[in-house]
C-alpha cells in the first residue's frame, strides 16, 4: 500500500515565499453572469517571469550547488533564468528551435546562456550538457522542488475557499507534465478541501488521459497541433501521476477554439492577459466540462507570456 501524500517541508515553502508572489484572485460579476456562476481566477500572469513556474523553479535552483540547466518551451526556462538571476547563480537554458519568439526574448533577457535544439533532443540535451558541465539538471515536472512550488499555489487557493462562505467547490487546472496540478491537488487535499478537482489537457494532447487508461505513464502521439504551447509534452510526471491518481481528480479537455474564447473573456473581464496555456482552464469551464453542480469554481489562470 502506497504511504501518505508527502507535503513540502516548511523550510522549502518558506524559501519560495521569500521570493515568490503571492498572486490575486479576480472575480468579475459580468464573467459570473456570462458563466452562469461565482468564478474566482487565480492570477498567475502576474507571478515572477510571467507564470507559476518561478515558484518551483526558484527553490530548485536555490537547492542547486554550482548552476543549473533546464530544457523547456518557454515558461520553465524563463523562470529558471529569472531565478538564477535573482539567486546569482549561472543557467543554461535548452530551448526547442520553433520556440515563440517572445519566450525566447524573455529567456535571454534573464542572463542566461540559451541553447537552441529541435523538441524532440531537448531532454537529452540537456541531460548532457549538465553531465558536461557539472550542473544540477532541473526538470520542469519530475523534480520534487517544481511541485513544491505549485503547492505553494495550492496553499493559497485553499487559504481562500477556508475563508470563504460554504458553497460547491470546483478547483479548475491545466496539465502538462503535471507538476502544477499535481501540487495544486497536494495542497488542496492535505488541507482536507473536498472541492471538485478538474485536470484538464489541450485535445489534440491527452496524456494524463492515456495515462489513466494504462495505469501509468505513457509517452503518446498528439492528434494534432495545439495553441498551447507550454501544454506539449508527450508525457505526465511519474510523481504527478501517484498523486493525481490518488487525489479523485476528474479529467477533461478542451479544443484551441474555446481557449481563444477563454483567452478574450478573461481579458474583457477581469483584465487578465493570460496566453492560451492559461486559459486552458477557463476553456474547460466554457465547455461546460466543470459540473453545473458547482455554484463556485476556482480556476487557475497560470500563464501570461504572451
Amino acid at each position: 500500500m502506497p504511504g501518505p501524500l508527502v507535503v513540502p517541508s516548511p523550510g522549502d515553502l518558506q524559501f519560495i515565499a521569500r521570493h515568490a508572489l503571492k498572486t490575486p484572485l479576480r472575480t468579475s460579476p459580468v464573467l459570473d453572469a456570462q458563466v452562469g456562476r461565482m468564478i474566482h481566477v487565480k492570477d498567475e500572469t502576474v507571478q515572477r517571469s510571467g507564470s507559476f513556474k518561478f515558484r518551483g523553479a526558484v527553490l530548485g535552483v536555490g537547492n542547486a550547488e554550482r548552476g543549473v540547466v533546464a530544457a523547456g518551451a518557454g515558461n520553465f526556462p524563463i523562470a529558471v533564468g529569472l531565478a538564477a538571476q535573482v539567486l546569482d547563480k549561472p543557467a543554461c537554458l535548452m530551448m526547442p528551435s520553433d520556440a515563440p519568439d517572445l519566450k525566447r526574448d524573455q529567456a535571454r533577457k534573464t542572463g542566461a546562456e540559451i541553447k537552441l535544439a529541435e523538441r524532440s533532443e531537448l531532454a537529452a540535451r540537456a541531460q548532457t550538457e549538465a553531465r558536461r558541465r557539472g550542473w544540477r539538471n532541473l526538470h520542469a515536472f519530475e523534480d520534487i522542488e517544481m511541485i513544491a512550488g505549485s503547492y505553494t499555489l495550492g496553499a493559497e487557493v485553499a487559504a481562500a475557499i477556508e475563508a470563504s462562505s460554504p458553497a460547491s467547490d470546483a478547483v479548475v487546472v491545466a496539465c502538462s507534465g503535471g507538476g502544477l496540478a499535481a501540487g495544486v491537488t497536494l495542497a488542496l487535499r492535505s488541507r482536507s478541501i473536498s472541492a471538485a478537482i478538474y485536470v484538464v489537457e489541450p485535445a489534440t494532447h491527452r496524456r494524463y488521459a492515456r495515462a489513466r487508461e494504462a495505469g501509468m505513464p505513457v509517452r503518446i502521439e498528439p492528434s494534432g497541433d495545439t495553441i498551447c504551447d507550454a501544454l506539449r509534452s508527450r508525457q505526465v510526471g511519474t510523481r504527478a501521476f501517484e498523486i493525481l491518481e490518488r487525489s479523485n481528480v476528474r479529467v477533461c479537455a478542451v479544443d484551441d477554439q474555446l481557449v481563444q474564447g477563454a483567452m478574450a473573456l478573461l481579458h474583457e473581464t477581469c483584465g487578465i492577459r493570460a496566453e492560451p496555456s492559461g486559459a486552458l482552464a477557463m476553456g474547460a469551464v466554457l465547455a461546460g466540462a466543470v459540473g453545473s453542480e458547482h455554484s463556485r469554481v476556482w480556476v487557475i489562470a497560470c500563464g501570461g507570456n504572451v
